[in-house]
Formats: structure tokens, C-alpha cells, sequence
């Protein structure tokens, strides 16, 4: 492409003697057209596959990322339910589960921010899961874990949101 445009623009700097000059003039324009149109195309084409590769590495990941979020509150439902825990955890376990399962089991669109979206959603479901574990544990450390758990459902309820008001 850079040569055609310097043979262009040689042509161009002195004005055709006769009409063969004008149409060789006409023929490089033309091979120069086509060959931006070809790049343009290319790079397109080059674009949509990195898109497509990043796609299909996140549906591949999300599914395992959301095995925590989805198990960890299944179990501590399950600990609620014979009556271990309080049902009060119910306010964090109820939305960490339903995030879980959106992160796991919905399809993930073809858009880079929404990509995006959903592995920071997955990282923040999964991390929120093991500080979950952390304040089911009778431990001093608990009480912290409690308040990030809380932080957490949130944080991954609202990267899941913003996910889905992206266009």
C-alpha cells in the first residue's frame, strides 16, 4: 500500500502528458482502493477472532468460576435449614446463589465490555464465596469476613448489573 502511494502521488506531482500516463494514474488509485478495502477488512476479520477467542476462554472459565458462588451458599442454605446457622445468612446466601447461577448459566454476548463484565463478576462471586467459607467458620477473624461477604454479594450483584445494561 505505501508504495502505491508514493507511485500516486509521483504521478500526482506532475500533471499526465498524455491520456496512458492519466489512466496508469487511474489503475494505481484503483490497486490502492482495493488494498485499503482489503486492509480494512483484514483488520476487522483480525479483530472479530480476538473477540471470539476472548469469548469462548471467558464461557469456558465463567462455568468454573461460578461452581463457588453457586456451592458455598447451596451448602450454607443447606446448614440453615437444619437450623445451624441463622436464617438471617439467608440475605446474603439467597443473592450470592442467584449471581452464581447468572454468572455460570448465562450466555456470555460477543461485546468486549460485556466479557469484561463478566470475569471481574465471576472474580468477585468466587472471592466472595471463600470469604463466605471464612465467615461460617466460628473464628476472630469472622466478624471481618461477615462484613466483606456482605460487600462482596453486592460488589458481584452490581458488576452483573452494569453487565447487563451494557448495549
Amino acid at each position: 500500500m505505501g508504495r502505491l502511494k508514493q507511485d500516486l502521488r509521483a504521478g500526482l506531482a506532475t500533471p499526465p502528458a498524455d491520456v496512458e500516463a492519466m489512466d496508469e494514474l487511474v489503475a494505481t488509485a484503483h490497486r490502492l482502493l482495493d488494498a485499503e478495502v482489503a486492509f480494512d477488512e483484514a483488520k476487522h476479520r483480525l479483530a472479530n477472532a480476538e473477540l471470539e477467542s476472548r469469548h469462548a476462554a471467558t464461557q469456558r472459565a465463567v462455568v468454573w468460576f461460578a461452581a463457588a458462588p453457586v456451592l458455598v451458599p447451596l451448602v450454607a442454605a443447606a446448614l440453615v435449614l437444619f437450623e445451624v446457622l441463622s436464617p438471617v445468612w439467608l440475605l446474603a446466601l439467597v443473592p450470592l446463589f442467584a449471581a452464581g447461577l447468572w454468572i455460570g448459566f448465562a450466555p456470555v454476548r460477543r461485546v468486549g465490555d460485556v466479557i469484561r463484565e463478566r470475569t471481574r463478576a465471576a472474580w468477585a462471586g468466587s472471592v466472595t464465596a471463600g470469604l463466605l467459607v471464612v465467615a461460617l467458620v466460628p473464628s476472630p477473624a469472622a466478624v471481618v469476613a461477615t462484613i466483606l461477604t456482605a460487600l462482596g454479594v453486592a460488589g458481584t450483584l452490581a458488576l452483573l448489573w452494569r453487565e447487563s445494561r451494557i448495549p
